[in-house]
């Protein structure tokens, strides 16, 4: 799981994240702490999964105050990182029962897959693979909701499954045998022997002995993550190949490489890359290489998330040039506006950002402890600059000429109504990608590329 010094967010509102501004003891600078904390029904859902441990992982009642309560002064710190880790061992306790859960279901999934092979009707199965499908995706989102990473295992397991069950589509494209990738065998055994090696699962007992025995285990697992995940689960149980695969954006370029007013951007190299990468994803897909091999090409995935981030930071960019500039100038009325519509609009930014790309929100933590005390903005600015210009010529390759691939020009009269213009350009792009593109979507597959480096 990751540290519990970044900043993390959640789609849907199992995790919830605030800045938090914390006077440094030391008072040299400010501390920025990150006001992490889960729900408390999700919490409890966790906290109560049984699992294969012979030693049960209990989350006491003050640890779960300490991870569902936000952090208000300095005090509020003390212990957290405990508290935390506890939760991380749990989520770690739950995935190794799972991962048992999942290996024992292959066999089972291989009879299906022979029995359709040599003629069976899939609607004998159906019903049991549409069970196991859910199962699957529900163990996919509890992990993805901890922050943490699932295992290629789950993802490979669950794709397979939706494979299975579009078999007619889907029956020249198995291979042979289905289930033998590392993600799954080697992946998933290796796993379990590290659980074993951690107390995590009894050493001397097996998979199948495990699950036979203790069937009370995984219908339990399944009932409290239904019962408490019905939302989430609703709009992955829908969920198509395609989407995963970010079929949304592949004909939005203008969406994609619009300009942004303050600034002019050279895309075409981006945009010739962008042609090829969609031409490929449209292969991998129309040949089925998603069923043998799901991490085969995430390509498309990364090119995506760095279009998508490198465009938040130019939005802010010409933000806090358009501040710097027109701020100390202006009355308190028109400033406390400005400023909390600025607030406001970097919200909805957060969806489409990697937690575990922390650029974005060390600079926003920033923006907050400095303003409105100090309204010099100059080393935000060069910062966010250098970090723009540094995607484009990660995506544009260095220019010829020497030049940056952006120029920001922000020099028109900076009225009130221009600056809430350009706020409302800010928060309409993303609100646009957000319709375009459902962010319950994008972080899953977000959470795929994730998987696959």
């Amino acid at each position: 799981m990751t540290t519990h010094n970044c900043i993390v967010l959640s789609l849907y509102f199992i995790l919830s994240i605030k800045f938090m501004m914390v006077e440094s003891t030391k008072k040299i600078s400010p501390s920025y702490y990150v006001n992490q904390a889960f729900t408390l029904p999700y919490v409890n859902t966790v906290n109560n999964l049984i699992t294969y441990n012979e030693r049960e992982i209990k989350i006491i009642e003050k640890e779960i105050i300490t991870i569902t309560t936000p952090i208000r002064t300095y005090n509020d710190t003390k212990g957290r990182n405990t508290a935390f880790d506890k939760f991380d061992k749990k989520i770690e306790d739950i995935k190794c029962t799972c991962s048992v859960i999942v290996k024992t279901k292959l066999a089972y999934l291989s009879n299906i897959l022979e029995g359709l092979q040599s003629g069976g009707s899939i609607e004998v199965a159906k019903d049991k693979l549409t069970v196991l499908k859910e199962e699957a995706g529900l163990m996919v989102l509890m992990f993805q909701l901890s922050q943490a990473k699932a295992g290629k295992w789950f993802w490979s397991y669950y794709l397979k499954i939706m494979a299975i069950i579009e078999y007619e589509s889907n029956r020249n494209f198995f291979g042979d045998p289905l289930f033998a990738e590392d993600e799954l065998q080697s992946g998933i055994t290796n796993f379990i022997k590290n659980c074993k090696d951690n107390k995590y699962l009894p050493r001397n007992r097996t998979e199948s002995d495990l699950v036979l025995k203790n069937s009370n285990v995984s219908i339990g697992i399944f009932q409290k993550l239904r019962a408490t995940m019905t939302i989430a689960y609703n709009a992955m149980h829908s969920i198509s190949i395609e989407y995963l695969y970010l079929k949304p954006l592949w004909d939005e370029q203008e969406l994609l490489f619009s300009q942004i007013t303050g600034s002019a951007v050279e895309w075409r190299p981006t945009i010739k890359r962008h042609a090829v990468e969609v031409n490929k994803t449209k292969e991998y897909i129309k040949n089925r290489q998603w069923i043998s091999k799901p991490f085969g090409h995430l390509s498309y995935h990364k090119l995506i998330k760095q279009i998508i981030v490198t465009k938040a930071y130019i939005f802010l960019w010409v933000m806090l040039v358009i501040f710097d500039e027109k701020i100390p100038n202006m009355d308190e009325i028109s400033f406390n506006t400005i400023y909390a519509q600025s607030i406001n609009t970097i919200n909805t930014v957060f969806e489409f950002m990697s937690y575990t790309d922390t650029f974005l929100y060390d600079i926003v933590s920033e923006y907050h402890w400095t303003m409105p005390e100090d309204t010099n903005l100059g080393n935000l600015i060069a910062r966010i600059s250098e970090k723009a210009k540094d995607n484009l010529v990660e995506l544009n390759g260095r220019n010829s000429n020497g030049s940056d691939w952006i120029r920001i020009n922000v020099n028109d009269e900076l009225s009130n109504d221009r600056t809430m213009k350009f706020l409302k350009e800010f928060v309409d792009y993303f609100k646009q990608l957000k319709a375009k593109l459902n962010p319950f979507y994008y972080v899953l597959a977000m959470n795929l590329l994730s998987e696959g480096n």
